[in-house]
């Protein structure tokens, strides 16, 4: 019993030291690279950058031809057009197109996506607002739903199912071809946006429907998706120009935007895009949609027209976490590390991640051979040791040190 309780203690150890001392490690040696940010000038119809990778920060195009602040803002009249009014700078046409201020708000709109969003907590019940209330502002209903094995609609005062409106919601999904129970459902559950779409939710057939609620009645349309499409996360906007209804981020590396009523479709230029690692950041004006991909070690920024035909392609890389000098001691050092929380999850768990290479062996054994004298100095045998040793073979520092945190009392050499 005195055995088995002491390696449990030495496992615990072994644990919380491979959590805290990594920790500590990256909070003292860790530098971080910071991502240059990328847009594309409808002036020179080119990219242009804004890069503080060198302790200062500096604007550029992609030839390197370098600006100051207040030339940087010029070739981006699009997205600095107030500063630039203010200044008599602004440009009364750009390709042959008035600059209208209300026209340049509209077509403007901004968007981004990381992992953190896939694998974040779920809302259970959702409010189903009314699309036309013939109100200017939205309102809060009186119940909420969700979609099991039926669509149910429980009135938050009472708690209690309004059966007849589940009713009249769960036929019409069922007249539509609908299986329950849902597995994806995506909308913008606040009265905060110009106007209410509904929700966009994939069933367990992973079949795709927009859902929602005008005048009382349920209005349902079934989407038209290549089967096999495999949606796993789908964010709605409320974009001024309501182009589209929302990005649809799918396991085979596609991502979409379905456009506003025709339902259609549209990919976008981000080939090799990871929903589970990488992240999207899409900004729109009046003449262009640029898309930027970042994955760890590079960014791909794509820039598109308005018939997402790409106009411009713009990448460029960085040292990874373990091409750095801080990640190569670290992996020279450490043979694995345990995170309560990584950035792709909001979720707090253990997650382990294998240091990459092998000179941690290098490491492993000489720690093995410390563990090894110390044992022979205190007097304990050797062979009565083996298990200790075989843990600080593998588990390296944290074994060493979780075994002389909880020693062996009862294995002396007679």
């Amino acid at each position: 019993m005195v055995k088995i309780s002491r390696y449990i203690l030495v496992i615990i150890g072994i644990i919380v030291l491979s959590i805290s001392i990594p920790k500590l490690f990256w909070t003292i040696f860790a530098k971080v690279p910071l991502v240059p940010v990328v847009y594309y000038s409808c002036i020179l119809d080119d990219f242009v950058v804004v890069d503080s990778r060198r302790d200062k920060t500096e604007w550029y195009d992609a030839d390197g031809k370098h600006y100051t602040h207040e030339e940087f803002e010029t070739k981006l009249p699009l997205m600095f057009f107030r500063q630039l009014i203010a200044d008599g700078t602004m440009p009364d046409t750009i390709n042959g197109v008035y600059m209208d201020p209300s026209a340049i708000n509209k077509a403007s709109s901004y968007f981004r996506y990381t992992p953190v969003d896939l694998r974040a907590p779920v809302i259970q019940l959702w409010p189903m607002f009314e699309s036309e209330s013939d109100r200017v502002n939205l309102e809060m209903p009186p119940d909420y739903f969700r979609i099991k094995e039926s669509m149910e609609f429980i009135v938050s005062e009472t708690n209690k199912v309004d059966i007849e409106k589940s009713k009249l919601f769960t036929q019409a999904l069922k007249d539509k071809g609908f299986v329950f129970p849902a597995d994806i459902i995506a909308g913008i559950p606040t009265t905060r946006k110009s106007c209410d779409e509904g929700y966009f939710i994939t069933d367990s057939d992973e079949q795709f429907f927009h859902v929602k609620m005008a005048k009382g009645r349920p209005v349902v349309n079934k989407i038209n998706i290549p089967k096999g499409l495999g949606i796993v996360y789908i964010e709605c906007v409320d974009i001024k120009s309501k182009e589209f209804y929302c990005y649809l981020f799918t396991r085979n590396n596609g991502v979409f935007v379905v456009l506003d009523e025709v339902y259609d479709l549209q990919r976008l230029p981000v080939e090799g895009f990871n929903p589970y690692l990488h992240s999207l950041k899409a900004t729109c004006d009046l003449f262009n949609k640029t898309f930027t991909h970042v994955k760890d070690g590079e960014i791909r920024v794509t820039a598109v027209d308005d018939m997402y035909e790409v106009v411009g392609e713009y990448s460029t890389r960085w040292d990874t976490e373990f091409e750095r000098n801080d990640g190569k001691l670290f992996k020279a050092l450490f043979p694995f590390e345990i995170k309560l929380t990584i950035p792709e999850s909001r979720f707090v768990n253990f997650y382990l991640r294998i240091s990459p290479g092998f000179t941690w062996i290098i490491v492993n054994f000489i720690t093995l051979i410390i563990a090894i004298v110390i044992l022979l100095r205190r007097g304990y045998d050797i062979k009565r040791n083996i298990p200790d040793l075989i843990l600080v073979a593998i588990t390296g520092i944290y074994g060493l040190a979780s075994v002389l945190i909880f020693p062996n009392k009862f294995r002396y050499n007679n």
